[in-house]
């Protein structure tokens, strides 16, 4: 099986490592391939062998499918790339996924999300030192009942919220930390509650704590909508817990972290900011 692969199989596969979960599309946003019908016949070699390296969940109408590193992907991948992987750094899963999650849309955006923000960090060789999603897990649900989510910071006692992705960066001046919330829908009055339960955090230094950072940090939030993203700022900036936390706070819609990630961003006054200056 290993003989067999090609360039690019071997490219999706180190995609699968990283992102866990892809797309057809998001295989071709990363460059791999340029259109469908040939990514569809090299993910056919992969997933429909005799020992599947790769898996499909099967996808709500309306939805894309998803693909996924199963044990054995991951140790041919271990294999091929021994200087590069082991398991302790691929993304794969142990066992076969027959239905799709209810957040799969949400978790698909973190993923586009995810990609953006390595293109822009290998752009501009900024070095991303973390990169933590609201799925990815630390303990175990059946042993010990302990199973938490990486990105989980306190924001009150015994009260603790996930951020939807959680970076941090180097730049040529210092270490950056970003956690970031992606809204979907028009609730902005969810939104405002998410923005206080981070501004709790910001005050309480938790997430300072866990990762480790002495210096200030910044909240992102990204909308699927404009409109949404408009009324939860409006409504950050009227309302009087934020009036010393108006820069913790960055806005901006999904469309536009497609084409700018580090600038662009809005705070709180609708003033433009970028992610971070030198």
């Amino acid at each position: 099986m290993i003989e067999r692969l090609n360039k690019k199989q071997v490219r999706i596969l180190k995609g699968l490592a990283r992102y866990k979960f892809l797309t057809y599309s998001q295989i071709i946003r990363l460059g791999i391939f340029n259109h469908r019908s040939n990514l569809s016949n090299s993910m056919s070699h992969l997933r429909d062998c005799k020992r599947p390296l790769v898996r499909k969940i099967p996808h709500r109408i309306g939805s894309e499918s998803k693909h996924y590193l199963t044990k054995f992907g991951m140790e041919v991948l271990s294999q091929l790339r021994p200087e590069e992987y082991d398991e302790s750094n691929i993304q794969y899963l142990k066992k076969v996924l027959y239905t799709d999650t209810q957040d799969q849309l949400h978790r698909t955006s973190i993923i586009d999300i995810q990609i953006e923000l390595d293109f822009a960090c290998f752009d501009n060789q900024i070095s991303l030192l973390l990169c933590e999603r609201y799925f990815d897990t630390v303990g175990n649900r059946r042993k010990d009942n302990n199973l938490i989510s990486k990105t989980a910071i306190q924001f009150d006692k015994g009260a603790s919220i996930n951020a939807d992705l959680t970076f941090l960066i180097q730049t040529s001046a210092q270490k950056e930390l970003y956690l970031l919330e992606l809204e979907n829908g028009n609730d902005s009055g969810k939104g405002l509650e998410k923005c206080i339960k981070h501004g709790k955090a910001i005050l309480a230094g938790t997430a300072n704590k866990k990762y480790k950072h002495d210096s200030g940090y910044r909240t992102l939030w990204v909308f699927e909508k404009e409109s949404t993203c408009l009324n939860t700022r409006r409504k950050v900036q009227e309302s009087s817990f934020f009036d010393n936390l108006t820069e913790f706070f960055l806005f901006k819609s999904m469309e536009q972290i497609e084409t700018d990630f580090l600038g662009g961003w809005l705070n709180a006054s609708g003033q433009e900011r970028k992610l971070y200056y030198i």
